[in-house]
């Protein structure tokens, strides 16, 4: 099957359709991932909002800031290994279920050799991006500021025009690497920058392909907030209601408003799991359809 773009952009209603218990299975997955994240660090979270929302009632200082940024850092210090791991476990299982759909079983989810390299390669890409960005815009700053000694507007100029081009040329970038995931669930291996070889003359096809799916994640994203008010109504909000419990532990959080945060929760991780679909299945769909992949089930 030759790849198309607009094939591919709803890929990830396809997967629901073919097994609409998938979605029950990454929605539990992001539950799962929230409840052990609240247990930890629920306390954590209410302060931080309770500092969130006092920086926003008037003029914040130093101190406040730096109280804030270390309450962040403690928070990602539990986000970020845990986010690795959800996040390998949940983009390899909607790779599977475009790559090999008859592994139907949990929703495609597994934890086995499959995540570990996927979850290897992200924080590959990770990093190659995050230096990427770095040494495009210092580049960047640099000529800026070289140009502005000389002329100040010519160097807004140059920084506007550098700075478009720097976006261009990460997007670029981004595209280049984008089935790296896909790839690894398919061929069982390590290979990052094999994805270079694959999206070889199909640049703009992917990028359109990734607009669609952006915009088919953004209206669904709307869905989940208007589906999402009424819950929140009833039961007190989101996470917003943990301002005022600065200060309690997580389990004084838990017995107060518990019910409440775990309806907000369920909500946000089904519309979440759905959003999960449709923005990386089509990424999946691409490897299968320039490779010639056969389609299972």
């Amino acid at each position: 099957m030759s790849f198309s773009a607009t094939e591919a952009a709803f890929e990830g209603f396809r997967i629901v359709r073919r097994n609409p218990l998938a979605i029950l299975f990454w929605g539990l997955a992001y539950v799962i991932f929230f409840v052990a994240f609240f247990a930890l660090v629920g306390g954590q979270m209410a302060t931080i909002i309770a500092q969130a929302e006092a920086l926003q009632g008037g003029e914040p200082d130093i101190a406040d800031l730096q109280a804030l940024g270390a309450s962040y850092a403690t928070l990602l210090g539990f986000a970020l290994p845990m986010g690795l791991i959800v996040g390998a476990v949940l983009s390899a299982g909607v790779a599977r279920g475009v790559l090999f759909p008859s592994q139907k079983a949990f929703g495609y989810l597994r934890l086995g050799g499959d995540e570990l390299r996927v979850m290897a390669v992200n924080i590959i890409l990770g990093i190659v991006m995050g230096v990427g960005s770095f040494v495009v815009f210092m580049v960047v700053a640099f000529a800026t500021g070289l140009v502005a000694q000389g002329n100040q507007g010519a160097g807004v100029l140059t920084g506007v025009l550098l700075g478009l081009g720097a976006l261009v040329l990460l997007c670029w970038l981004a595209i280049r690497l984008s089935l790296a995931v896909p790839i690894t669930v398919a061929e069982k291996r390590i290979t990052p920058f094999a994805s270079f070889a694959v999206t070889r003359g199909k640049v703009l096809p992917i990028l359109g392909m990734a607009v669609i799916a952006f915009i088919m994640s953004m209206l669904v994203s709307l869905l989940g907030t208007i589906i999402s008010l009424p819950v929140m109504m009833m039961t007190g909000g989101g996470l917003e209601q943990l301002a005022p419990m600065d200060g309690m532990s997580t389990a004084q959080i838990i017995q107060a408003a518990g019910p409440g945060l775990l309806a907000w929760g369920v909500v946000q991780a089904i519309f979440s799991a759905l959003q999960l679909a449709v923005i990386y299945a089509p990424f999946s769909a691409a490897y299968r359809d320039i490779k010639g992949l056969p389609h299972e089930g």
